[in-house]
């Protein structure tokens, strides 16, 4: 197909538009730029080219910036956050950087279970000593710290007395025989008496704990802490290990998790493994995203192409379009690298980018390309088309992608670390993908002429004036003429139920019920199901001790009095289960005796050197429950009335950072949309010279959010019985406050130049629904493609922004832009043009200008 091509199919008024009409400011500097870019295309491709070049090695590097944690939940300035640093300062053992390590058996206090817990600690006995890990206890590390505890007093008694290793022994077996020391430790007395040292008395009772069978041991070990970490029933045993900061902020949990498979495929058949906690669950969600945006890619990809193919019924444009797209993804991964090494960025930070920027510079492509068309149709010549083109379908694209910046900048003012690592992507990703849009395929078009359509079957035919879909959107058009009133009602009172269903619905941070099918979530759930939620979600009470309730550490009489009367408060609070502190170690009271018999390896959870209390409370209910929320409020009162005589406390965990991160999304939710929706107002009064296309555009869009969201509300949470993730309505709405816009915004451009060129408001909005519907339809079904493939996530979160932006989309696209924008611009007629008159100015009610 060569550039003599000529077409005459459609008037110039109906297809390029008037020729002769006045250029808006916007247009205006268009304008010069395309003029510019089809007078040395091949430069403007060879400099891209240039870029992509130099871009690729930072590309490829992305995932090394990327961490497997991402941001924390936990909201800045409230009591979780001080809890949270309380902990990790005085108890960093106990923080979320404690990964659990899960054994499973028919009887794990076989000999080769003990054997696989004695292994396990040895092999992160290196990570011990280069700092990485702060301590790792298990039923093997108690067993064996008492039985060291043991054996050093005997090791130090009969060293005063004795100082010839046979005297050594005899004052051992004089022990024995006395019953100072038990017949089964007689040996490893002996051992121990004549060691150099702590380490190599620690080696003997390593060795004792390992091979003696714990339902028998000869010492008093705790039962309480014991059944802390072996099953009632035997079948399950726990191991704790605690990352320190050395070990970065994406601590090596699969070497964790490879060493303990390891281990247990020598313990025999039977015996699993798996690796939990907060750490895990994130660091295996992450992982699950990553694998999974392979097939997510592929299937946008393909459905992508098969609907360009559909739209341009030719193979070229359908190819250049994805070409020039995927380009421009490597240069903003290039970026986005660059960008990682100041701010947190997470694999959902690329998957946000990727599906945005495919869904938006897919679309931005076919606006120009069908505007080019269009021009082509109206008699220009290829260049000429192009830069008409450019200035026609570029504003809409830089109207649609300024409102998308908007939307992601807006998220880096939530108050919550979490937000602004998705919002990263797509401020990167669509100014990138805009500027190759309106340089690259513009320079393809004047370079290739309408061989930019070739090999397809007559893709520079009136495709959006003539068959079947035109025929169906003249209908349509007329059907929002004749109905106008009553579809704009109809729609509004549909919104209302949905509105309702939303308000209504319970929303989420469970790290638990958002992540996939992974080894951590098996791990979470079998210690739910043996020891309580609790056990890995647990709500903790936490601050630094009155004067005079401890002394280096240890309480005082009067301290610990104090401690008990404040945990058996909280305990009687309803709703509450238990409550582990440092009077009541294992959830019952504990004299100051027996607490000093056992020594610091009980009390160092609950009291630590440098002042700090913790108290760590099972709730009754699922920790992100309604009613655990209520006993959490509960438990806020009582710290408030009784908490200060014992130290200056506050309230953290699960729960209250679930309740505190849910209270910073509704109140920053309106404020981010109120900035987007401000600065798009501005933007679009400035260019579009209305009052009412603005406020009608963005209430346009809220109503578009409600029905989406209420429609995945209804799919995950009334249908599949999932959770509903806290992010999910305000990530929808702000992102569609900018996503959505570019439908709109080509719709009622066409609208004003058709008014421009002598056209009513009824006469204008039925031609614009008929020369925008296909490139609007085949848009949507393109964005919603591409985000609509995140739904096919094995994790929750990327299901329901898939399915919630796709749903958004679809309904913006098709029924909201066809029949309720239409009704609702020929039902205000003249008024969606007014504008009060600006000082120094005129204004045209009936000719809209194009720009400010």
């Amino acid at each position: 197909m060569s550039d003599a091509t000529t077409t005459t199919a459609g008037p110039a008024s109906r297809a390029g538009g008037p020729p002769d009409a006045p250029d808006g400011r916007l247009q205006r500097v268009l304008r010069r730029f395309a003029h510019a870019l089809v007078g040395h295309p091949k430069l403007v491709v060879a400099a891209w080219a240039v870029l992509i070049a130099a871009c690729t090695p930072l590309a490829t590097g992305l995932t090394d910036v990327l961490t497997d944690q991402g941001a924390s939940k936990v909201v800045p300035g409230t009591s979780s956050a001080r809890a949270d640093a309380r902990i990790k300062e005085s108890f960093p053992h106990r923080s979320e950087r404690e990964v659990v390590v899960v054994v499973q058996g028919t009887d794990v206090r076989t000999p080769q279970v003990r054997g696989l817990l004695a292994d396990l600690d040895t092999r992160i006995a290196g990570l011990r000593r280069d700092g990485e890990v702060e301590r790792s206890s298990s039923a093997f590390t108690v067993y064996r710290d008492t039985t060291a505890g043991f054996l050093t007093g005997v090791r130090e008694r009969v060293r005063e007395r004795a100082t010839t290793e046979a005297a050594r022994r005899a004052a051992v077996d004089a022990e024995v025989r006395r019953g100072a020391i038990p017949t089964a430790l007689a040996g490893p007395a002996e051992e121990a008496a004549a060691a150099d040292d702590d380490a190599a008395v620690t080696a003997v009772a390593a060795r004792f704990a390992r091979q003696t069978d714990w339902s028998a041991f000869p010492l008093d070990v705790p039962k309480e802490l014991v059944d802390r970490l072996v099953a009632p029933d035997g079948r399950a045993a726990l191991a704790s290990v605690s990352y320190t900061d050395k070990a970065g902020s994406d601590p090596d949990v699969e070497w964790l998790r490879d060493t303990a498979r390891t281990l247990s495929e020598r313990a025999g058949a039977g015996v699993e493994v798996h690796v939990t906690g907060e750490l895990a669950l994130i660091h295996d969600t992450y992982e699950k995203a990553e694998s999974d945006n392979a097939l997510m890619e592929s299937v946008a990809y393909v459905i992508i192409f098969v609907v360009l193919l559909f739209f341009f019924r030719a193979l070229v444009p359908a190819v250049l379009t994805l070409a020039v797209v995927g380009l421009s993804m490597n240069v903003s991964q290039a970026a986005l690298n660059l960008l990682g090494r100041e701010v947190t960025l997470t694999q959902f930070t690329v998957t946000i980018m990727q599906f945005v920027m495919l869904g938006a510079g897919v679309d931005y492509s076919m606006l120009l390309s069908s505007r080019y068309r269009q021009e082509r149709l109206a008699g220009r010549g290829p260049k000429e088309a192009a830069v008409h083109a450019t200035v026609h379908a570029g504003e809409s694209m830089v109207l649609a992608a300024v409102a998308v910046v908007l939307a992601f900048g807006a998220t880096l003012l939530s108050p919550v670390d979490w937000i602004p690592p998705l919002g990263y992507g797509g401020l990167l990703g669509i100014p990138i993908v805009l500027a190759a849009a309106l340089t690259l395929t513009p320079c393809l078009l004047a370079l290739l002429g309408d061989r930019f359509f070739a090999l397809g079957r007559s893709p520079l035919a009136d495709l959006e004036r003539h068959g079947a879909m035109a025929r169906h959107l003249r209908r349509t058009a007329e059907f929002a003429r004749r109905r106008r009133a009553a579809i704009v009602v109809l729609f509004l009172v549909a919104t209302v139920p949905f509105a309702l269903l939303v308000s209504g619905n319970r929303s989420t941070s469970d790290p638990v019920a958002l992540s996939p099918a992974t080894d951590s979530r098996a791990g979470y759930e079998t210690v739910a199901d043996t020891w309580g939620d609790a056990a890995v979600l647990p709500t903790i009470v936490t601050g630094r001790a009155a004067d005079g309730v401890l002394d280096d550490g240890r309480p005082t009489p009067g301290g610990l009095a104090a401690v008990a009367r404040l945990t058996e408060t909280l305990a009687a609070t309803d709703g509450v289960s238990s409550v582990d502190s440092l009077s009541h170690p294992f959830g019952s009271r504990w004299s100051a005796d027996r607490l000093t018999a056992a020594g610091t390896g009980v009390t160092e959870d609950y009291a630590s050197p440098d002042g700090a209390l913790r108290f760590v409370v099972a709730l009754k209910d699922d920790p992100y429950s309604e009613a655990a929320a209520r006993t959490v409020q509960r438990l806020d009162t009582v710290l408030a009335r009784d908490g200060a005589a014992v130290g200056t406390l506050n309230l953290g965990g699960a729960t209250q950072v679930d309740l505190q991160y849910g209270a910073a999304l509704r109140s920053s939710f309106w404020r981010m949309v109120l900035l987007v929706s401000l600065g798009v107002f501005v933007m679009l009064v400035i260019t579009l010279r209305s009052l009412l296309v603005p406020v009608r555009l963005i209430a346009t869009i809220m109503l578009s959010n409600v029905l989406a969201i209420g429609l995945t509300v209804l799919i995950f949470a009334c249908w599949r019985g999932e959770a509903i993730i806290d992010d999910l309505p305000i990530f929808l709405t702000v992102l569609m406050m900018g996503l959505g816009m570019d439908y709109e915004i080509f719709l009622v451009t066409r609208v004003r130049d058709l008014i421009r060129s002598g056209l009513d408001q009824d006469e204008a909005t039925m031609e614009a629904v008929v020369d925008t519907g296909r490139v609007i339809n085949a848009a949507g079904l393109v964005m919603a493609g591409s985000l609509g493939t995140m739904a096919l996530s094995s994790t929750l979160m990327l299901r329901e922004y898939g399915a919630g932006l796709g749903l958004a989309v679809l309904l913006d696209a098709t029924v909201i832009r066809m029949l309720f924008v239409p009704a609702s611009l020929m039902l205000l007629r003249k008024y969606n043009w007014w504008l009060p008159p600006l000082p120094g100015r005129r204004r045209r009610t009936a000719a809209p200008s194009a720009g400010g």
